[in-house]
């Protein structure tokens, strides 16, 4: 096994433990029953027209956000490596009435048809980088789905915010943002009923710069990068404000120039 098949099949384990406590929390199948979409009026924005175009949900988790492109118009696709994920938003999709495709598999490990489909639009976000061990591959990969001028959509959480933690009250630097080695864990705090979930689970912190670089040299050219403040009052609670002039997420589009020189 590779170290980077080690920690991901760690995590599969870890987001299988957790899959039926978390999906309680999230939006039911009725709310996309009824046109419901949770995605971000800017990240909406910046997609524009959806309607038709093909769309791959990479590390889509039980797939709200995959149920919320396709009430957009987009034909659809979520991709996670937890098959636990994967069968509750299948059973959502089924629920819904909505015709979204979603497929277990280990975003290193892409099945050959889905990397040869190629996609209008690549889509990740809500705190999927941490997960990633090899990030150049995983930028490559990216390349690999993208039909030529496809494009890259990504909303995160700010790499900063993960090295923050209150303690005693206070906001406190508890990890290296320029670690880049993986930090394990177990339990998660942001889902409740999973606090003492006792798989282990590898996390690790990108610098902003490395995501950039890994997708620049992966052929993307970098289109649009926003930084904006920290939302995230489950990590902050009555603290929030005090990181409020720290950027706590950041939205990044790119466009496939490497496929367009290829077609050309």
């Amino acid at each position: 096994m590779t170290e980077t098949a080690k920690y991901t099949d760690q995590n599969r384990r870890a987001w299988d433990e957790i899959a039926e406590v978390r999906e309680k929390g999230l939006e039911p199948a009725e709310f996309f029953a009824r046109g419901g979409c949770r995605l971000s009026e800017r990240i909406l924005e910046i997609a524009g027209d959806v309607r038709g175009l093909k769309l791959c949900h990479l590390q889509c988790a039980t797939g709200e956000d995959t149920l919320s492109w396709a009430n957009q118009g987009a034909q659809a696709t979520g991709v996670d490596l937890s098959p636990k994920q994967i069968e509750l938003a299948r059973q959502k999709a089924v629920t819904a009435g909505l015709p979204v495709r979603f497929i277990a598999a280990d975003i290193y490990a892409l099945p050959p048809h889905l990397l040869a489909e190629k996609f209008d639009i690549v889509f990740t976000g809500g705190g999927a980088l941490v997960w990633l061990p090899d990030l150049p591959h995983w930028a490559k990969i990216i390349a690999q789905l993208l039909k030529p001028a496809g494009q890259l959509l990504l909303e995160e959480e700010h790499p900063l915010m993960g090295c923050l933690e209150v303690q005693d009250g206070q906001v406190k630097m508890v990890t290296d943002y320029f670690g880049r080695k993986p930090e394990i864990y177990s339990g998660w705090s942001h889902f409740s009923g999973a606090e003492n979930a006792v798989e282990k689970k590898y996390e690790f912190t990108w610098p902003l710069g490395d995501v950039v670089t890994a997708l620049a040299r992966a052929g993307l050219r970098i289109e649009l990068l926003e930084e904006r403040p920290s939302q995230a009052e489950w990590r902050f609670g009555d603290q929030l404000n005090e990181v409020a002039r720290l950027p706590g997420d950041y939205l990044l589009a790119a466009r496939n120039d490497r496929n367009i020189k290829e077609a050309a």
